[in-house]
């Protein structure tokens, strides 16, 4: 996970190094979708990502949906959940579904890339497998993610890598075997990297 991490650092490093020397226009474009994955989540099993469509003629403004679907790496476990032993547990999360709202700060204006503040609203649940148990216990919660990210275009303004920090906060926690000690807690700092595609 730490090669990860130094990684996607790099390459964003890399690409903030390339937008500073190469200046985009910032003409409107006819392309208003955009899809997103997750590359991590191919990693852990299963797949993530979004579907977004620009919603004013400037393109700052988008909507769309996100979900997912993998196991939560080991490192996390206990920032989200309690009780929960990653020496002892496994834990997959089964599906997440969520509306995704992002609006785009036009810092450079001479540039398409550019920051963004987002929101994400929905509602996820989890399977944990943890020894002494036998048989997995499923946590769900509703969730709220502000989020802040950056949208670093090339190949013709088509073709973006996207990383973001998330503060997920979590509400409203049922669990399907309420005499396990399992639980997640309220509060998350996600780092996460996407790439995409316009069309």
């Amino acid at each position: 996970m730490k090669q990860f991490i130094f990684w996607s650092l790099a390459l964003s490093t890399l690409l903030l190094s390339y937008q500073q020397v190469q200046a985009q226009s910032n003409e409107a474009t006819d392309h208003k979708f955009r899809l997103e994955v997750e590359p991590y989540s191919f990693l852990a099993r299963g797949i993530s990502g979004s579907l977004l469509y620009a919603l004013d003629k400037e393109s700052k403004f988008s909507a769309g949906l996100y979900a997912a679907s993998m196991d939560i790496p080991k490192w996390s476990y206990r920032g989200v959940f309690q009780n929960v032993d990653p020496e002892i547990a496994d834990v997959r999360l089964g599906f997440q579904l969520s509306a995704s709202f992002r609006y785009k700060l036009n810092v450079f204006k001479s540039w398409e890339s550019n920051p963004y503040v987002g929101l994400m609203l929905g509602w996820q649940y989890f399977d944990v497998t943890q020894d002494p148990y036998t048989d997995a216990v499923r946590l769900s919660t509703l969730l709220v993610t502000p989020n802040l990210g950056y949208e670093f275009y090339f190949f013709k303004k088509r073709v973006y890598i996207n990383p973001q920090v998330r503060a997920v906060f979590y509400a409203g926690q049922d669990s399907s075997n309420e005499l396990r000690p399992e639980t997640i807690n309220s509060f998350f700092i996600l780092p996460q990297i996407a790439g995409g595609i316009r069309f």
